[in-house]
């Protein structure tokens, strides 16, 4: 019963995409101000965000902050380790793309 109550856990876990948000636990947008025309501009995935959908919510956040277009100045992207399931078996890492922009 156990193991079968952790692979609906796993199953409903893969199934929760993050979607266009601010930060939560399940990922988002976050971006802070640097100076006049100018931000820090992060979104997090989760095990189930792919590296295109990611780059497109990144974008469309820069795009919300600069509405007439922006130059990105540095660009960090990665993946963080977001736990191992079923005894090591299952690892969900955690996208993330981070860059500051000046917008035009």
């Amino acid at each position: 019963m156990k193991f079968l109550l952790s692979i609906t856990g796993c199953l409903f876990l893969v199934g929760c995409a993050t979607g266009y948000q601010e930060y939560t636990w399940s990922g988002g947008y976050k971006d802070k101000k640097l100076g006049e025309n100018h931000y820090l501009v992060e979104y997090y995935g989760n095990g189930t965000t792919s590296t295109e959908m990611l780059k497109n919510f990144w974008s469309k956040r820069a795009e919300q902050l600069c509405s007439k277009g922006y130059d990105v100045i540095g660009e960090d992207n990665g993946k963080t380790d977001g736990g191992i399931f079923l005894g090591g078996i299952v690892s969900i890492a955690h996208p993330w793309l981070k860059a500051e922009i000046q917008c035009e």
